[in-house]
């Protein structure tokens, strides 16, 4: 650090020192009448004397506010909220904070006679980290759902590549109502049911963590998270929507429904459908059930420290899952979610999720491996396969917090899940060389028929209790979060490969897979005051992740007509036991334009790996790292801020990644594990700059950030050309290949994202311009020899959305991205790519009762392998009936692939190779459809209402809302 930088930054301190001792007003907002908490109530509190100091706030989840940093004064207080009667507090402040206690308002604004008040709201406003967007400045139909809603603001998109919605180019993880948790953490399940005519505001931020909502100490587990604030009016009360349809072709149907009782604080929802159109409104989880976190041997958390948590997705996934990618799925799913608070003191959320799913898949691939030195020719592999799956899920979760007083509270996440699987995967692979386009001969082929039948249970728990002293700032915290894990199953394989000259080797094998695992994680945490601006955090963290898992292979006797032939090679029994010890220290300053912290954690991590065969192996490895953290936050203004975020951790090789038994699923394909990897060593980095200017409703907001790793976790591929390979006791056929774990230095990924939005108010649309640029190196050994995959590419998009009225809607959104791969080893033919995703959605009311929707989507890919770029267009559109006095029923024509166009292409680069993947996609039908929305409530109905004041800058509450939604139509396949 600069002699300068630091002389200036320790003057500042000491000047911001010097300030004279400031006042605090805290208080709770609540309807006088059933006393529930008023969120996003305005608090303003002015000063009475010559130079008028102005200070404000807004009540969160609870409907608790603070206002900070008011000198010694007269002042009034005044609270005001859309509805109800503003209530005004004369108050004098000496120095010292002021508890007001519980403020209840009462129902019934003051209209002014004979004067009419017109404005228009602000449509973004930037309050610290989070960005807030007036629900009412984005004009909608009627019918619309929430999705349809939050992306036509600033940087709210769809992922053309997901369909998983993105804010501020990252993907939105978590989606409150109300400062509450609906449906645990699946954000489909919320933006496409809720009605957009019930929400009042929408926030975007990232969500931090419990422990560091209390603390106020970021422990850099955050999520981007859409906070969405209802209308008061549609509090209470009954909604809901059911429809079916049907259409001749191939028996194409859906039926769904759902249906919400809302009283006060009490939210009861039901979510169900069934239908064979790939509609899919559920989570991730209810397909990953059985790959979930092995808890082989543990991830660090924020720091290293909560190591086995979950490792996340590391399960084998050709072990636990046919996938469902592309394809044609059949889903019959129900889900309830309730919410409520008993008596004053706890507040619960519960939710559980019922699937079963059948999904038919054919895919197509094309793979190109990085070349080998001096090779003219380079090594190609080619696969046709067919899948079919069935997948049974079961999922609850619920969320308790209990206060025992104003000091104490509990928190209690219980999680279950179980999931069967059982799957037919057939597969026609081949491997050969090719000299330009031109396909050589091949060096090997197989055709095999896989079959499983498996089964997964998780559970966890996560307790935590929290201690409030009362000198202010002075806190303790006691976590206790374990993980359980059981999966197993069986699979049989019947494979026939071929060599080079005609040689084949036939396998028929049986195999049974047991897996068990736990993680414990225990912490303890400490905050102390050191000065009304600083704080200090001490922090203990020990976690213990213990594995166990049995796969034994048998091969065919023909003799005694049964699978009795234990095969040492292709089975392993496996245990493993990760434990970390972390202790930590973190010191924060903040004023109300500047804010950072310093920390570091010293970490303790032991690794030790068990294998008895197909070798037997012990495998003990211990690892000390200091791994330090940093924040900056400086705010300009309210609307405008800079946010610095530096983070190391560390990540323990999975279970699947250390077990040394060979998956032969493919027999072309092999991949084993790696008893002998260290643990990843990551740093992070993230810069981000929001800014908004509310008169003219513009906003602007860049990211740059990246990441480098340590003993990166990569892959080793080793092929056997001419001749079979034995690797470890594993024989490699000719065509084959073995795919190996390993740890590689040189990991790092580079990202950037700019957004402007602002209004064109000549067209009465809102704009919305976008532009990322990334780099990524990825390193891995290929055929023995190092090579560094680096991919770099450039976007640009943009968004433009109408504001015109709601019976004329529509969205255009384009985006391109030019994709460049290269490699590091000489004479490799590196390739470019360009991808194109344009779309265009409409809502016309034509007259009254009479809907025209429509949804254009143009796909364009170029560069890629012979027969893979495409350039299709996706047109769905329906011709509809409103019904009934209120027009709450709808009969309409719905038309899919109109042009009977529609395509499905993955790209996937590593640095062994790149890979081209088509699979088959639902293709065009129409559908005869009815629709019914309910509507009953018990405040002004459907009426439009104003924006309620302005809502909190950090959004950290809990609980439950929900609601269905209108709807275009099936999504179909969707892209």
């Amino acid at each position: 650090m600069p002699r300068r930088f630091l002389v200036l930054l320790l003057l500042l301190c000491s000047v911001l020192a010097a300030h004279a001792q400031t006042s605090s007003v805290t208080g709770r907002i609540v309807d006088g009448t059933d006393q529930s908490p008023l969120i996003g109530a305005n608090i303003l509190v002015r000063g009475l004397s010559a130079d008028s100091v102005k200070n404000g706030a807004a009540a969160d989840a609870e409907g608790n506010f603070v206002v900070s940093s008011l000198p010694a004064g007269r002042y009034e207080l005044t609270v005001s909220f859309l509805g109800y009667q503003t209530v005004r507090r004369q108050l004098t402040l000496a120095g010292q904070s002021v508890v007001l206690g519980t403020l209840p308002l009462s129902a019934g604004g003051v209209a002014l006679k004979g004067v009419e008040v017109v404005g228009q709201a602000a449509a973004a406003v930037q309050k610290g980290d989070t960005a807030q967007y007036n629900a009412g400045s984005f004009k909608t139909n009627p019918d619309a759902n929430a999705q349809d809603l939050i992306t036509k603001m600033p940087g709210v998109t769809i992922d053309p590549a997901t369909g998983k919605v993105q804010a501020q180019g990252e993907q939105v993880q978590r989606v409150l109502v109300d400062g509450k948790e609906f449906f645990g953490n699946d954000p489909d399940a919320v933006l496409k049911n809720l009605p957009a005519e019930v929400i009042d505001k929408i926030q975007v931020y990232d969500r931090a963590s419990d422990q560091s909502q209390f603390t106020g100490f970021d422990d850099g587990n955050q999520q981007k998270t859409i906070n969405i604030i209802t209308k008061p009016q549609f509090r209470n009360g009954q909604f809901g929507r059911v429809a079916a349809g049907y259409g001749p072709k191939d028996d194409r149907y859906q039926v769904s429904g759902n249906l919400n009782q809302f009283k006060g604080k009490q939210r009861l929802s039901v979510v169900a459908q069934s239908n064979n159109v790939n509609q899919q409104n559920f989570g991730s989880d209810d397909l990953l059930g059985v790959v979930g976190s092995t808890g082989g041997g543990g991830r660090g958390g924020s720091r290293g420290g909560n190591g086995g948590g979950g490792g996340g997705n590391v399960g084998n996934a050709g072990n636990f899952l046919v996938s469902q990618q592309g394809g044609i799925s059949k889903t019959h799913a129900l889900g309830l979610n309730y919410s409520d608070t008993w008596g004053t003191k706890t507040d619960v959320q519960g939710s559980y999720f019922f699937n079963l799913s059948n999904n038919t898949a054919s895919t197509s691939l094309l793979r190109r491996y990085v070349a080998r030195q001096g090779s003219t020719d380079d090594l190609r592999y080619s696969e046709n396969s067919l899948n079919t799956s069935r997948n049974l899920n079961n999922r609850f979760n619920v969320r308790l917090e209990h206060k025992f007083d104003s000091a104490n509270s509990l928190i209690w996440r219980p999680a279950f899940s179980m999931q069967r699987n059982t799957g037919n995967s057939g597969l026609e692979g081949r491997t050969f060389l090719a000299s330009g386009n031109e396909a050589g001969v091949t060096q090997g082929a197989n055709l095999s028929d896989y079959r499983s039948a498996l089964t997964g249970i998780t559970a966890s728990n996560q307790l935590q209790y929290r201690h409030r002293f009362a000198k202010r700032g002075r806190t303790i915290s006691l976590g206790l979060n374990t993980n359980y894990n059981d999966k197993n199953g069986d699979n049989t394989l019947l494979s026939e490969t071929t060599a080079e000259g005609g040689r084949a080797t036939l396998l028929n094998q049986f195999s049974e897979l047991t897996q068990q695992g736990w993680a414990w994680t225990g912490n303890l945490n400490y905050t102390e005051p050191l000065s009304p601006k600083s704080q200090l955090q001490a922090e203990y963290r020990v976690s213990y992740t213990p594995n166990e898992s049995d796969k034994r292979t048998y091969d065919y006797s023909p003799g005694e007509q049964a699978y009795s032939l234990l095969n040492d090679t292709l089975s392993s029994v496996f245990e493993s036991r990760y434990l970390t010890n972390a202790g930590e220290l973190t010191y924060r300053y903040q004023n109300k334009e500047f804010q950072w912290t310093l920390g570091g954690a010293v970490q303790n991590a032991q690794l030790r790996s068990d294998q008895e065969f197909p070798r037997a192996t012990l495998t003990e490895r211990s690892f000390l790292n200091f791994l330090p953290n940093a924040t900056v936050r400086y705010n300009f203004s309210k609307q405008q801020n800079l946010r610095l975020n530096y983070r190391t951790n560390t990540s323990a090789p999975s279970i699947s990644q250390l077990q040394e038994v060979v998956n032969n699923a493919n027999p072309l394909q092999l991949t084993t594990g790696n008893p002998d990897l260290r643990q990843e060593y990551r740093h992070n980095v993230f810069l981000r700059y929001s800014s908004a200017v509310p008169e003219k409703s513009t906003s602007f907001f860049a990211l740059i950030g990246g990441s480098y790793t340590n003993n990166n976790i990569t892959n080793s591929t080793i092929y056997a050309g001419t001749e079979p390979l034995t690797v470890g006791g594993v024989t490699i056929p000719v065509g084959g290949q073995l795919t190996r774990p390993i740890n590689l230095d040189k990991q790092y990924s580079l990202r950037s994202f700019l957004n402007y939005s602002l209004p064109l108010r000549f067209i009465k649309s809102n704009l919305n311009l976008n532009a990322n640029a990334n780099f990524s190196q990825t390193p891995g050994l290929v055929f023995q020899e190092l090579n560094y995959s680096r991919t770099p590419s450039f976007g640009l998009g943009l968004g433009l959305s109408s504001n015109i009225s709601p019976e004329l809607d529509f969205t255009f959104s384009s985006s391109s991205n030019q994709n460049y791969v290269r490699n590091t080893l000489p004479g490799q033919v590196d390739r470019q790519y360009f991808r194109q995703n344009t779309s265009l959605r409409l809502s016309w009311i034509i007259v009254k009762g009479v809907t025209l929707q429509s949804d254009v989507n143009h796909q364009l890919y170029s560069g890629l392998s012979a027969g893979f770029n495409q350039n299709f267009v996706l047109w769905n559109a329906s011709l509809g009936k409103k019904l009934g006095a209120k027009q709450q029923a709808e009969v309409k024509i719905f038309a899919f692939d109109l042009l009977g166009q529609n395509n499905n292409i993955q790209v996937n680069n590593t640095a062994a190779y790149t890979e081209d993947v088509q699979s088959n996609i639902l293709q065009r039908y129409l559908m005869l459809m009815f629709t019914y929305n309910i509507r009953n409530f018990g405040g002004t109905g459907r009426g439009d209402a104003l924006p309620t004041d302005d809502a909190p800058t950090e959004r950290r509450g809990r609980g439950g809302f929900g609601a269905p939604g209108g709807g275009f139509g099936p999504p179909g396949g969707g892209m």
